[in-house]
């Protein structure tokens, strides 16, 4: 299945100088406890822009695994992963956006969706170093 959307360009600008990965900064706050911690969440991967490497966007460990076989819910885009080992991702949502929009940025823990941010930027610059 292909879904025809519009990548936020701070994320595809991003993409261009660092296909995905694992950011410097892991540590995201979240505004309210999740399964990982009373007050974040850690970030341990970007997907990349592709279907060629295992954790792209269209790899095999991408869209179609967590909106398939994990059957996490068909907001947006799945980009980012925490190292719970699949019970929560972060996604581009475009459900008010629509998709052509900016879409916000939520993270989804075991069927429970927070926003994290209004858009990518802040998400990115929102991210801290790992305590201790």
């Amino acid at each position: 299945m292909i879904i025809h959307i519009a990548l936020p360009a701070s994320y595809v600008t991003l993409m261009r100088s660092h296909n995905g990965g694992i950011p410097r900064n892991t540590r995201c706050p979240a505004p309210s406890p999740t399964t990982w911690a009373d007050d974040h969440v850690s970030v341990d991967g970007i997907m990349g822009i592709g279907r060629t490497k295992r954790y792209s966007l269209a790899g095999d460990a991408g869209q179609r695994l967590w909106l398939g076989e994990w059957e996490y819910p068909p907001i947006g885009v799945y980009f980012g992963t925490c190292p719970s080992g699949g019970h929560d991702l972060i996604a581009f949502d475009y459900r008010e956006c629509g998709p052509d929009g900016e879409p916000r940025v939520v993270h989804v823990d075991q069927d429970r969706e927070r926003c994290w941010a209004p858009d990518f930027v802040s998400f990115v610059s929102a991210l801290r170093p790992e305590l201790g």
